[in-house]
């Protein structure tokens, strides 16, 4: 006697998930943080660590997000169709690298290179934002896989990466 292959349930959220109610709360929260330090440049301009400090570590943050982010991206595009939880390369570091690399490496690394205290609160709004919206995804992504899925999150951050683990 043959079995069929168990289908899973159908999709509810798109590729994209809730990543447009995240960039459109986070693009808001950047005009403010970018609004403010304009208003009040001597207040907000950050001067905390030397100037090439800030640049420096700016730049080592854009430079270890952006390939993350594009890693990332690239899984999600090709494996999204075939219906498969991702659990290699950034997915391995954090179930919700996409949004991570935002949150940890790429918004911090634009706040430093630009000197801004308010681009950095931003930062902390984006991750509330994401903590509240990503239990949307989390929800679909339990229904779809199950056991496979609780394990997976039981063993893998959110959001902040575990850098170490993209090459297991």
């Amino acid at each position: 006697m043959m079995h069929e292959p168990q289908k899973r349930p159908e999709r509810t959220l798109s590729i994209f998930g809730v990543g447009p109610f995240f960039v459109v709360l986070s693009l808001a929260y950047t005009a403010i943080g970018i609004g403010a330090r304009l208003y009040w440049p001597e207040t907000l301009t950050m001067t905390l660590l030397p100037f090439s400090w800030q640049v420096g570590i700016g730049g080592v943050l854009i430079l270890i997000g952006l390939p993350f982010f594009i890693a990332a991206l690239r899984i999600l595009n090709k494996g999204f169709p075939q219906g498969e939880l991702f659990t290699k390369g950034p997915y391995a570091a954090c179930r919700h690298p996409v949004y991570g690399a935002w949150v940890v490496f790429l918004a911090p690394g634009l706040g430093l290179l630009m000197h801004s205290w308010p681009i950095l609160g931003v930062v902390a709004a984006m991750y509330v934002t994401l903590i509240v919206l990503v239990r949307k995804e989390e929800a679909e992504l339990l229904r779809l896989f199950g056991d496979e899925y609780r394990e997976y999150r039981r063993t893998t951050p959110a959001v902040f990466p575990l850098l170490h683990r993209m090459w297991k």
